[in-house]
């Protein structure tokens, strides 16, 4: 026995394939649209690098993606549109961490350009200081030369005026005194008395002069 359908119930079943169709297709995009929103963060956190946990939040992040692309390729749209915001979020947490990775990275290295930019201004200056003691010594020393060549010349000078000058004669006198005995005189006693003779020796002063020449050769 053959069952009839409905003239009433075929228009029914139209009517509801009709108003599925336009709902089935809106999840499919929104599916597409979450799996693209996904797909965009991971490949930014990627642009950023990969250091200390970001490399597992992007394997995370890469995984969902996965998951959803099956799920929309088996008609599960729900499923696909869930798991792509998961990677959505994976990625979010990917590019946060990258980004403070970055900025922290960058601090640091704001720190040592400060750092060396000190160390050089200190390593200037010391060099200023050592350039301005090494002038002042060399200064010193063409002090000390100038000095040492007019010693030097006057020393010259006061030579050649010596070998030019005539020699000197030094003329030394000595005079010697000496006395000479004086003759005898001799005295008579009275005829009572004994004769004693007495000798007194008078001395006669004499003179002897010396005359030395010296000549000293300059």
């Amino acid at each position: 026995m053959m069952r009839r359908f409905h003239p009433l119930a075929a228009v029914g079943l139209s009517a509801a394939l009709l108003v599925a169709a336009p709902a089935q297709a809106g999840k499919h995009e929104r599916a597409e649209s979450a799996l693209s929103e996904a797909q965009a963060k991971i490949d930014a956190a990627n642009k950023l690098g990969a250091s200390g946990s970001v490399p597992r939040m992007q394997a995370d992040a890469a995984a969902a993606l996965r998951s959803a692309r099956e799920s929309l390729s088996r008609g599960k749209k729900d499923d696909a549109i869930a798991q792509a915001h998961q990677a959505s979020h994976y990625a979010d947490l990917a590019l946060g961490e990258a980004q403070r990775s970055q900025a922290e990275a960058a601090q640091a290295q704001t720190g040592a350009a400060v750092a060396a930019a000190a160390d050089a201004q200190e390593q200037a200056a010391s060099a200023q200081q050592q350039a301005a003691s090494a002038q002042a010594d060399i200064a010193a020393a063409n002090a000390r030369a100038s000095a040492a060549e007019q010693a030097a010349a006057a020393a010259q000078a006061q030579a050649d005026a010596a070998r030019a000058a005539p020699p000197q004669t030094t003329v030394t006198t000595v005079e010697e005194t000496s006395r000479a005995a004086s003759a005898t005189t001799a005295r008579r006693a009275t005829p009572r008395r004994t004769v004693r003779t007495a000798t007194r020796r008078t001395p006669v002063a004499t003179k002897k002069t010396t005359t030395t020449v010296t000549t000293t050769q300059n």
